[in-house]
């Protein structure tokens, strides 16, 4: 597969990752990068990416995602309508399913085509009534397993209708770069599951960002112009938000990770 790829296509799908790690201590923000750099680099219109527990063989309960990330509809009704028709039709009954089911390996890529068939496709109420009143047409769905059991990350992307068909080389950038992705997931890169920075309020942004960097609490309330009573009760709602008990076991979390994008503070 990768023989389709250029120096210059390995080049920029090894540069979208190292983007992500710049951002992989926040769970959505590494994410909303991939998806939008694997959007410019194979021109698909919409990217939909999704890490799956109890996916394919093995599974020990129903599959469900932990989070999904999106990006690239036209407009909000576009949207709203792939959302109810995601939501509303069970997965057993998607023509996906049955090669989802029996996901047993460490990858799976396949074409609309390949899993489909192409007159079936145009054929379908699927693609009548739903991709094509979206505005999309031709997709990939890649799977990845990740270093946890039972855990997968899917990405399905999608060409825009009246665009010309994904072919070998996009095929083989998607597959780059969700192997590189998938490796580093746990290290570089942060679970779905993992709390959320997005979550913290800024005042409590602003006193991780302290803390990452080593300031006391009597520094961070010196540089926030707060009580170091105020900035105590924020430093505990940090470890709470964190799970954690102490300002080592907070710092372990992000060992091995760059740090997240804080802002500077006021």
């Amino acid at each position: 597969m990768f023989e389709h790829l250029t120096a210059r296509d390995v080049d920029a799908c090894h540069r979208l990752a190292g983007t992500c790690r710049e951002l992989g201590s926040d769970v959505d923000a590494w994410r909303q990068r991939m998806i939008n750099g694997l959007r410019g680099l194979v021109r698909a219109q919409v990217v939909i990416m999704a890490e799956l527990v109890n996916l394919g063989e093995g599974a020990s309960g129903p599959m469900k995602s932990l989070a999904t990330h999106r990006a690239g509809w036209a407009d909000e009704r576009s949207e709203s309508k792939w959302r109810e028709y995601a939501s509303s039709i069970p997965v057993e009954r998607t023509p996906e399913y049955p090669y989802i089911n029996r996901f047993a390996g460490d990858r799976l890529t396949l074409s609309r085509d390949e899993i489909w068939g192409r007159d079936a496709w145009y054929r379908s109420k699927t693609y009548n009534d739903i991709h094509r009143a979206c505005g999309i047409d031709d997709y990939i769905m890649s799977v990845r397993a990740t270093t946890l059991p039972g855990r997968s990350l899917s990405i399905w992307l999608h060409r825009e209708v009246g665009d010309a068909e994904f072919g070998d080389r996009e095929r083989a950038i998607i597959a780059l770069v969700h192997d590189v992705v998938c490796s580093e997931l746990g290290g570089f890169l942060a679970w779905a599951d993992e709390p959320r920075i997005s979550e913290l309020t800024d005042r409590r942004k602003d006193v991780l960002r302290g803390l990452l960097a080593g300031d006391s609490e009597k520094q961070i309330a010196f540089a926030l112009d707060l009580s170091r009573a105020t900035v105590h009760e924020h430093v505990l709602a940090v470890y709470k938000h964190f799970g954690v008990s102490s300002r080592g076991e907070l710092l372990a979390i992000f060992i091995g990770r760059a740090r997240p994008d804080l802002g500077t503070g006021n």
